[in-house]
C-alpha cells in the first residue's frame, strides 16, 4: 500500500496580494476614491465651461464688488456702499443672533413645558399636551407667516402713534424699541477690572468646587463667586466713572433737519465720531405741525387723526396744541381730543353742546373724518437726553421757530440716507462746532435757538428709544420680522424639547425619587438634586439636534422678509447672476455654524456623561 507524506516547509507560504484581504480592501477603497474625484472633477469642469459660455459669474471675485443692497437690520455698520461680502456677513450675523436667542428661550420653554407635561394637575398637564401636539403638526411655515402677517402687522399701531409700555419701550408695527445698555468712552478704562472680575470667578468657583467635594456634602460652587465677581464689576465701575474724564469734543446740530453728529478732537485738529455719547438738547420754545388724516390701524378705522413726535412728560416745561389758522371755520366749530398729550389725539365736532367728547363726534356728519386741519403744537423749555449711535449721530424732532410759515423740507432731504461710517466727518458735516445760539443771535437769524451739551458717563450708557420723526431711534430694535421669526422659531422647536424633556425625566428610576423623599427632601429639592441632573444626561443628545434644527430652519427668514443669511445670499445671486458660488456659500456657512454647535455641545455631552467602568 502505496503511503503520501507531507513534507514540512521551511516557512510561511506567501498568499498572492491579489487574493490579500487587506491588500483588496485598500485597493478598492483607492479605486472608489479615485471615481469620486473624477466625478466632482467633470461635474466641476462641465459646470465651469457652461457658466462661462453663459458669461455668469463661477469665482468668488464679485465679493469685492459694491453691494448696493439696503439691509435695514444689521448688528455691525453697513451702507449699500459695503461689499457683498460684508453683506453677506451681515446675513450670517443675523442668522446667529436669532439662532442664538432661539436656542436659550426654546430650552427655557421646552423644559417648563416638559415638567408641565408630568404635572399632577390635570389643567396644566391638559395645556401642555395641546400645545406639544397642536405645534408639532403644524409646518412652521405656516407659523411664522400666521406670527407676521396676522399679529405683528396688522394689530400694532403705527409708528406715529405707538404703544408706550413701562420703563420706556415702545410697540409699533416698525417693532419693540426698548432701552439697552452700550459701551461709552470710559469703557476701554473698565475692562481690566472686568477681566479680574472673571478670573476671580473662575478661581472661587474652582475653590467652592474643591470644598464641596472635601466635605461631601451637596453646596452651590456658583453662588458667592458671583456676588464676588459683580462686586468687584461694581467697583471698578464706580472707580472708573469717577477717574474717567469726558475727552475735548464738539458737536454740529442741525434743527431744521433735527440731525446732529458728536465728533472728539484728536491730535492736530483732526476729529472723527464718537460714538454712544450721551448728548442733551434743551429749545427754549420751538413749534411742531402736523395735518389731522384718518387712515386704517389695527383693524378699524381711525378718524380725524394727528401724531406729532412723541414726547414724554419730563421733557417739556409745557406744551399747546392749537389750530394753525385761528379764524378757519375748523378752529371755530372743532374741538381737540387727546389720547396721549400732547403728542396724539383727533379733532370733533360737539354736536350736542356738551363740552366733551361723545363717540362718534369724530367723524362728520357725511360719513368721513375732518382731514386736512393743519394743527401746530408749541413747546416751551424741551429738553431731552439722548444718545448717539455708534456713527456718533443723534436725532430729535424737526422743530421751527415759534411763528414760523411751515418746515420747508424738500424730498432730498427727506430720503438722504444716512452718510457713510467710513467717510470723512469734516467732508460730511462740514468743521465740527458746537452751536449754541443765544437768544438774540436767535432773534436777528430768526433760526431756532437750541443748546448741545455732551454730558460724561460712565463705562455705560443707558440709551432709551425715542421716535423723532418716523422711525425709532436710541435704544435696541426689534424689528417685526426678528420677532416673527424668533416667536415661531422658539414656540416650534420648544414643543420638541418638551417631549425630550419629558421622556428624560420618566427615564429616571422611581427608585431615586423613593430614596430622595425618604431623606425628606422636598418635591423642589428632588427635582432639582436628584431627578434633573440624571435626566440631563439622557436630554441632551437628541438636545443636540434640535438646536442644529432651529440654526437651519431659520432659513424659513426669507417668508417674512427677515434679512438672514439665506435671503441675503438669494438677493445676491439675482443680482449678479453668481449662483452656484452663492450657493456653495451657503451651504459652507449653514455647515459650519452646525459643526461649530455640534462640536461645543458635544464637550459638554461628554463632560455630563457617565463614566462606566
Amino acid at each position: 500500500m502505496a503511503t503520501r507524506s507531507i513534507r514540512p516547509t521551511g516557512g510561511k507560504e506567501r498568499i498572492p496580494f491579489y487574493r490579500n484581504v487587506k491588500v483588496i480592501g485598500i485597493l478598492a477603497q483607492l479605486i472608489f476614491l479615485a471615481l469620486v474625484v473624477m466625478g466632482f472633477w467633470v461635474l466641476y469642469n462641465n459646470v465651469t465651461t457652461a457658466l462661462e459660455r453663459a458669461n455668469i459669474p463661477a469665482n468668488f471675485n464679485f465679493l469685492r464688488a459694491r453691494a448696493g443692497i439696503p439691509i435695514g437690520e444689521s448688528p455691525i455698520r453697513y451702507n449699500t456702499a459695503d461689499t457683498y461680502a460684508r453683506a453677506l456677513w451681515v446675513g450670517v450675523l443675523n442668522t446667529l443672533k436669532v439662532s442664538l436667542v432661539g436656542v436659550v428661550l426654546a430650552t427655557l420653554l421646552g423644559i417648563l413645558v416638559g415638567v408641565m407635561r408630568l404635572s399632577s394637575n390635570w389643567l396644566l398637564r391638559q395645556i401642555a399636551s395641546i400645545y406639544v401636539e397642536t405645534i408639532r403638526n403644524t409646518p412652521l411655515a405656516v407659523q411664522l407667516v400666521f406670527w407676521f402677517f396676522a399679529v405683528l402687522v396688522p394689530l400694532p399701531p403705527r409708528i406715529s402713534g405707538p404703544i408706550e409700555l413701562p420703563g420706556g419701550a415702545y410697540f409699533s408695527q416698525v417693532g419693540l424699541a426698548l432701552p439697552w445698555l452700550y459701551p461709552s468712552y470710559s469703557f476701554s478704562a473698565w475692562v481690566p477690572w472686568l477681566v479680574g472680575a472673571v478670573a476671580l470667578f473662575v478661581l472661587l468657583v474652582w475653590v467652592r468646587w474643591v470644598q464641596i467635594r472635601r466635605s461631601e456634602r451637596p453646596g452651590n460652587p456658583w453662588l458667592l463667586p458671583l456676588v464676588a465677581a459683580l462686586g468687584l464689576a461694581a467697583v471698578g465701575y464706580v472707580v472708573t466713572e469717577r477717574t474717567s474724564e469726558l475727552p475735548p469734543t464738539s458737536t454740529n446740530y442741525l434743527p431744521d433737519r433735527g440731525r446732529g453728529t458728536v465728533f472728539v478732537e484728536g491730535e492736530g485738529g483732526s476729529s472723527r465720531f464718537l460714538p454712544y455719547a450721551a448728548v442733551r438738547v434743551t429749545i427754549p420754545e420751538g413749534q411742531l405741525r402736523d395735518i389731522t388724516q384718518s387712515f386704517n390701524e389695527s383693524r378699524r378705522r381711525v378718524y380725524s387723526s394727528f401724531r406729532f413726535p412723541a414726547l414724554r412728560d419730563h421733557e417739556v416745561g409745557a406744551a399747546e396744541v392749537t389750530f394753525a389758522d385761528p379764524e378757519s371755520d375748523a378752529a371755530s366749530r372743532l374741538s381737540i381730543h387727546y389720547l396721549n398729550f400732547p403728542s396724539s389725539g383727533f379733532l370733533y365736532e360737539d354736536r350736542n353742546g356738551n363740552g366733551e367728547y361723545d363717540p362718534g363726534e369724530e367723524v362728520s356728519e357725511a360719513g368721513t373724518g375732518f382731514n386736512g386741519v393743519p394743527l401746530v403744537l408749541t413747546v416751551e423749555n424741551f429738553e431731552r437726553r439722548v444718545v448717539a449711535d455708534r456713527n456718533g449721530q443723534f436725532r430729535m424732532p424737526q422743530f421751527e421757530p415759534v411763528g414760523a410759515g411751515g418746515a420747508a423740507e424738500t424730498a432730498e432731504a427727506e430720503a438722504a440716507p444716512p452718510p457713510a461710517a467710513s467717510a470723512s466727518p469734516a467732508a460730511l458735516f462740514g468743521a465740527p462746532r458746537t452751536p449754541t445760539a443765544s437768544g438774540d443771535e436767535a432773534a436777528e437769524t430768526g433760526a431756532l435757538e437750541a443748546t448741545v451739551e455732551v454730558l460724561p458717563t460712565g463705562p455705560l450708557v443707558l440709551s432709551v428709544p425715542t421716535i423723532p420723526r418716523s422711525d425709532y431711534e436710541g435704544g435696541v430694535r426689534l424689528t417685526a420680522a426678528f420677532m416673527a421669526l424668533l416667536l415661531g422659531l422658539v414656540i416650534y422647536t420648544a414643543s420638541f424639547i418638551a417631549e425630550i424633556v419629558r421622556g428624560g425625566i420618566q427615564a429616571v428610576n422611581k427608585g431615586q425619587r423613593e430614596a430622595a423623599k425618604s431623606l425628606g427632601l422636598s418635591d423642589a429639592q428632588t427635582f432639582n438634586l436628584v431627578v434633573f441632573p440624571q435626566a440631563l444626561r439622557i436630554i441632551l443628545p437628541p438636545l443636540i439636534s434640535q438646536y442644529l434644527n432651529l440654526t437651519k430652519n431659520s432659513s424659513l427668514a426669507l417668508l417674512i422678509t427677515y434679512p438672514d443669511f439665506f435671503a441675503i445670499g438669494r438677493i445676491v445671486a439675482n443680482q449678479t447672476g453668481a449662483t452656484v458660488p452663492i450657493i456653495l456659500i451657503i451651504i459652507a456657512g449653514y455647515l459650519t455654524i452646525s459643526l461649530i454647535f455640534a462640536f461645543i455641545l458635544n464637550i459638554v455631552n461628554e463632560r455630563l456623561a457617565l463614566v462606566e467602568r
